[in-house]
Parts: C-alpha cells; structure tokens; sequence
C-alpha cells in the first residue's frame, strides 16, 4: 500500500501530507521521491531580516517573483505619468495656449506600434528614420531585440497590458477558485487568431506599400496626430468598443491572458522572434524529481516537466517555474 492509500485509508489530514511533503519528500501519481538534502534548495523566510532595506534587497536578488512584480509596477507608474504628461500636453493645445504649457511625452509613441512598423520598414529601405514619430520606431525596435534574447520577456516584465491582464486572471482564480482552462482542440486554433492579424499587418505593410506609400502615410496629417486621435478614442469612447473592452476584461478574468494569449499581435510578432533566442528554460532530467510544480507554476500552461528545452512561443520568461522548482540546478534560465 503506497503513502498516499494510507494517508486515504486511515482518513488523515490534509497537515500530515503537507508534513510529509516539508520532509523533502514529494508524492504524486509516480509513487514517492525524495530530494537529495544537496540538490534541495533552501526555504528562505525574508521576514527573519529585521532591517527593511536589507529585506527588501534579499527578497529582490532571491525571489524572482518580487523582482518581477516591482519592475511591472515600476513601469506601469511611468506609463501612468507619460499618460498624465501627455493629458496636460493636449490640454494646454485645446485651449488656445491659454493653459500652462506642457511638452508632449515621447514615450506615448509606444502606443502607436503600426506607425512604428511603417517607419521600421521606411528605415530600411532609405536609412532616414522619419522626424514624426522617432521614438515609436526606437522603443519598437527595443521591444523586438528583447523578444530575440530574452524570448517574450516584454510581455511578462514590462507590457502594462500583460501586468493588468495578469492581475484580471488571478483575481479571477481568487473569487473563483481556479481559471477556466481551454480544451486544447479550441485552443490551439484561437491561439492562431493573434498570428493572422499579425500575418494581415505585415502583408499590408511589407508587400503592398512602396518607399512613396510609406512617406505619403508617414508625413500624412492623420500619422501626425495619430497619438492624439488614440487619445480622443478613449475618452470619447463609443458604445461599441467600450463593450468589446468590457467583455475582453471579463473573459481575462476567468481565462489566463485571454488577450495576450489569444488576440495580441504583439505578443505573436514576439512569440515568432522568441525561437530564434538563444536564452532558453532548461530541464536538466537527471536532477528533476517530477512533482509537476514547475508545469501547475506556469500561467501559460506550458509542459514544463515533460521538455528539456521550453521552446514554447507562449513563453514569457516570467520565470515562475523556475521559482517553483524545488531542487537546485533543474531549472535554468
């Protein structure tokens, strides 16, 4: 009779296999292993450190998670301030110049990523990178060179769409209890849909707009002041798309990363680039005990436990399985 049978059999609590498991012993469906005391990764408790700077600074180096969630918020905040800078910016041209002047953001530019493609390849063919939009085509180019050497590392680190995506998606398990996990025979083709519109964007601007198009749509009035329509969108907002942002925030609530997963061209153009990355998670088989945490960990339901290599273009980098690994050296980044 195997652990499990008994803790069953002899009606035991739920503590006694959590002890169990705190004695560096992991019981799953593939019977019982035991983590060699060398291989086991030590628990830390960062509350044991009484000096906050010094806590904080353990915590930063040792628990990826943190790092992660201060970088996400840290640059979800400069977003909040370019947004502000750039309401006071319109503002100040609404009124005449009567308001107290200020200069337009730059960094709204990263909102603008089919302006940033049509000046990427305006780039290339000329070698001018256009006056009009400069920084949007910087911060694309930036955004394409992580997904090369870091996989999809944006998205999980930095995107503040990916961050309010993912907080939806786990308060939608806190309410709930879980997710709604898609059957893969629907998820495989719904995971399609972000690759075609990014295959319908890409054909529209690389096979059917030459040097003079591009300039003519570059240098047009609407491109000028792309960033400020973008603006007016939203807060003149119809019916229509507030229901469709409505909807989109419902279904990530209760599915992970519906629009990320499922709808972002972005995050397919960066899904592409990530297998080219010579940065990978590595599965070194001969340390792993296979207890599978590494494969629950994952937001993007990634088989972790069952590759060498993850070579998934779902990947993020977000490095929680590696986290959630508890023998040293069997996940790497």
């Amino acid at each position: 009779m195997s652990y499990k049978e008994s803790i069953i059999e002899n009606n035991k609590s739920k503590k006694d296999i959590i002890n169990f498991e705190k004695a560096s012993f992991f019981l799953n469906d593939r019977g019982i292993k035991k983590i060699p005391s060398e291989l086991r990764k030590p628990k830390l408790n960062f509350n044991n450190e009484p000096n906050l700077l010094r806590r904080i600074t353990w915590r930063l180096k040792e628990d990826s998670q943190y790092f992660r969630n201060v970088v996400q918020i840290s640059f979800a905040l400069l977003v909040i301030w370019i947004g502000i800078e750039f309401y006071l910016f319109i503002k100040w041209g609404e009124s005449g110049g009567s308001f107290p002047y200020f200069g337009r953001p730059a960094g709204v530019e990263g909102f603008l990523p089919i302006s940033a493609l049509i000046s990427l390849k305006y780039w290339f063919q000329t070698g001018i990178i256009n006056e009009i939009h400069p920084s949007g085509l910087i911060i694309f180019v930036a955004i394409v060179a992580t997904g090369l050497l870091l996989k999809k590392s944006f998205c999980s680190w930095l995107c503040p769409v990916g961050y309010i995506s993912e907080a939806l998606w786990m308060f939608g398990k806190k309410l709930f209890g879980k997710n709604i996990s898609v059957n893969k025979f629907l998820d495989y083709p719904l995971r399609s849909l972000k690759y075609l519109l990014l295959a319908f964007f890409v054909w529209a601007i690389f096979w059917t707009m030459d040097t003079e198009a591009l300039k003519a749509f570059i240098y047009s009035p609407y491109n000028k002041v792309a960033d400020i329509k973008m603006y007016y969108f939203f807060e003149n907002i119809s019916q229509f798309a507030l229901w469709t942002i409505i909807i989109l925030v419902l279904l990530s609530v209760v599915i992970k990363n519906f629009w990320c997963r499922y709808l972002c061209p972005y995050g397919g153009l960066l899904g592409v680039l990530s297998w080219l990355s010579p940065i990978k998670i590595k599965r070194a088989e001969s340390n792993c005990v296979n207890c599978d945490l590494c494969t629950k960990a994952c937001p993007n339901t990634i088989k972790v436990h069952k590759v060498k290599t993850v070579w998934s273009d779902e990947c993020t980098r977000c490095l929680e399985c590696v986290q959630a690994c508890p023998v040293k050296k069997t996940l790497e980044f």
